[in-house]
């Protein structure tokens, strides 16, 4: 599984990189975020791979 966050070549955006089966846990990633109305955590050597961003927070709030 791959997933892969990194800043793109003048530092000011980020890139999501998948494999197939890393596509698929981040989906599963933000379907249980939003059910648990939660946040979640990747870190590398975890759910990332190694690279320049070392961790991300994904943060789901629901509309009142």
């Amino acid at each position: 599984m791959m997933i892969k966050f990194e800043t793109d070549s003048n530092g000011e955006g980020v890139e999501i990189i998948f494999d197939s089966n890393g596509i698929d846990e981040f989906i599963a990633y933000l379907q249980s975020i939003k059910k648990e109305n939660d946040h979640l955590h990747l870190l590398v050597g975890n759910e990332l791979s190694e690279e320049k961003v070392k961790h991300v927070k994904i943060v789901y709030l629901p509309r009142s």
